[in-house]
């Protein structure tokens, strides 16, 4: 099976998946576009976003002038040289990525075979006023595997095609954009969906961690596309009460916060966070014993340290008792002797915060007295934030006070801090009011 270094896999949620948010947009715009559509100052600038940066190629020609056609002259050369073989040339096969905004989302039909593109936007009632020579249409590398075999690599050229080989019998199931290598999204046949959802729940580890998390981000953003139901993305995390890497448990967080953010204030708020609970408790538990034996010399890959910061939040906000206790625990350690911090760095934003929602005014004080005895910019920041955290009222509407005084909060701190407050469910009301009341002063400032 093709594997990924874990710190590539990064790529994919850093980039891929950040700049899929704004290029599924109407309002979206191409890598490369016409001299006559660049006209003001004002133009250019939109350029420089996450899909300019996100999508930018090899600097061959540091500190010097090059159009695009460079690159794929260098890399049709590197494909002569190679032997490697492709449908089109370099400059046709690229074109249609970079003269035309987007990307598109491939469907396939395990019962029939058959392989379609459209042009994938998030909201299915925008409009595309912008034109394309192209007609939205991609040349679409498809790296694909059945049912855990890696399979030879395919090209979608044109709306549709048959490709035989995709045709599923009994168990056997497909998955399309390989540890995704190529800029698109994939749906399938139901069944096909089915099928996945059973071989995540028996063995997940056989379909590559990458298109673990793919599948996930795949489904949730189809899903806002009313493509496919919502009841199938949340079905996709219904595993990883099993999953212990950190891609599919990032990738899910992402999607099910927007959830969180729509839902916080309805009925349905407490169904999912006992969901939220039930799925990450297995998780906070495999990381437990290397948070409490052994934590500074046991730390593992990157990935792994990430993931014990998602578990340990996600465990404490859905009420998990076990996460609670601990960080509750370091955080009275660390008050019963302030000059012996014994939460590692790398854990104390999630910490702090944790402990500070479930504590009351003596964590909050003593929280705002070490933020403003530190002497480390990062250390500050992160108390900062977890003082917005606390579940009372009465502290968070101290603390919006606290940013009109310069002495307690830097200027140039206070507009962060007081996102930071609205961020908090309790404090969303509180913010707002405090905003509207001192609008005219805070902006004469």
């Amino acid at each position: 099976m093709c594997t990924v270094p874990p710190q590539k896999d990064l790529i994919v949620l850093g980039d891929v998946h950040r700049v899929f948010a704004v290029d599924a947009l109407a309002s979206s715009h191409p890598l490369s576009s016409r001299e006559d559509e660049i006209n003001k100052p004002a133009q250019i600038s939109e350029l420089f976003d996450a899909i300019s940066y996100s999508k930018t190629y090899l600097k061959d020609f540091a500190y010097n002038n090059t159009v695009g056609d460079d690159l794929w002259d260098h890399l049709q050369t590197a494909v002569e040289a190679t032997g490697t073989s492709l449908p089109h040339r370099v400059h046709d096969i690229m074109n249609r990525w970079v003269l035309q905004m987007g990307f598109p989302v491939v469907t396939i039909n395990t019962s029939t075979g058959l392989l379609s593109q459209r042009h994938f936007l998030l909201d299915p009632e925008s409009v595309v006023d912008r034109p394309s020579e192209f007609n939205y249409e991609w040349y679409v590398p498809i790296k694909w595997m059945k049912t855990g075999v890696e399979q030879n690599q395919t090209w979608l050229l044109e709306k549709t095609a048959t490709v035989n080989e995709m045709k599923t019998t009994g168990a056997e199931w497909i998955v399309a954009n390989l540890n995704v290598t190529g800029y698109y999204r994939v749906n399938y046949d139901m069944g096909n969906w089915e099928r996945l959802l059973t071989q995540l729940s028996s063995n997940h580890q056989v379909i590559p961690v990458i298109n673990r998390a793919q599948l996930i981000d795949d489904a949730f953003n189809l899903a806002r596309a009313t493509i496919v139901d919502t009841t199938l993305a949340l079905r996709t995390t219904k595993y990883l009460s099993n999953e212990t890497e950190y891609m599919p448990w990032e990738s899910a967080l992402d999607n099910l916060d927007y959830f969180f953010l729509m839902f916080d204030r309805s009925e349905v708020y407490g169904p999912m966070q006992d969901y939220v609970r039930k799925q990450v408790e297995p998780l906070f538990e495999h990381f437990k014993i290397l948070l409490t034996t052994g934590l500074r010399s046991r730390l593992g890959t990157l990935t792994t340290r990430y993931n014990q910061v998602n578990a340990i939040r996600m465990a404490c906000s859905s009420g998990v008792k076990s996460c609670l206790d601990l960080t509750t625990g370091w955080y009275k350690q660390w008050m019963q002797n302030p000059a012996n911090n014994p939460i590692h760095p790398n854990l104390r934003t999630t910490v702090y915060c944790s402990a500070i929602a479930a504590g009351g005014a003596a964590e909050w004080d003593f929280g705002l007295k070490m933020f403003l005895a530190a002497s480390i910019a990062t250390e500050a920041d992160k108390l900062r934030s977890a003082l917005a955290c606390t579940k009372q009222p009465w502290l968070l509407n101290r603390y919006l006070e606290y940013t009109l005084d310069a002495k307690k909060i830097r200027k140039q701190d206070a507009t962060s801090t007081i996102v930071y407050i609205a961020s908090n469910v309790v404090g969303q009301s509180l913010a707002w009011d405090f905003v509207r009341e001192r609008w005219d002063y805070m902006f004469s400032q």
